[in-house]
């Protein structure tokens, strides 16, 4: 009787150092947060009209602000299975990586999302590919992933239009189409 009590004994030890490894194992090891500022398109639009070019580039950490200001208005209508805490993302090209920061219940976890950017008809569309939680893969709908679209004109001004986006590794290049007078009435150049 003393054997199976000391053997049950050791399993349950065995397993309670297992479990507390795997929680502190997946623990993120990077706090993000889902503040974000806005980016400035009075300023933008200024640049584009110093240098007469209809673009603008977007940086990383333009791109990073935009996409925690849509992930928050995403979450905000959306019910997903774990409670997202803090995001960073970054760009590689057309790839967009999202490592979030989630607490379902006592866990919390940092998850590596990866999303294919493709821009169409007005719309920047995210694909998600690949989700893992510390290099463990898991489907994307586990954690409640889908695609998303984005329609850029809610974030710009009136007078412009997006015509083309191109991918830049760490930057975006939004070209527009637009009236220059009516940029120039929108900046009070004129």
């Amino acid at each position: 009787m003393s054997k199976s009590r000391l053997f049950i004994g050791l399993f349950l030890l065995l397993l309670v150092v297992l479990i507390t490894s795997v929680i502190l194992y997946i623990r993120p090891t990077e706090q993000h947060t889902l503040s974000y500022t806005n980016v400035s398109w009075q300023d933008k639009l200024q640049g584009m009209a110093e240098t007469r070019r209809a673009e603008i580039i977007l940086t990383e950490q333009e791109v990073n602000q935009l996409a925690k200001k849509e992930l928050v208005e995403y979450l905000a209508e959306h019910t997903l299975p774990v409670e997202v805490t803090g995001a960073e993302f970054r760009l590689y090209g057309n790839q967009i990586t999202s490592e979030l920061n989630v607490t379902r219940g006592f866990l919390d976890a940092a998850i590596t999302a990866s999303f294919r950017l493709n821009y169409s008809s007005g719309q920047l569309e995210l694909y998600p590919e690949s989700v893992a939680v510390k290099g463990i893969s898991l489907p994307p709908g586990t954690v409640g992933l889908e695609p998303v679209t984005i329609d850029l004109q809610e974030y710009l001004p009136d007078v412009v239009k997006v015509q083309e986006i191109d991918f830049l590794g760490k930057s975006i290049k939004l070209k527009f189409s637009l009236d220059w007078l009516e940029v120039a009435r929108y900046l009070k150049l004129i």
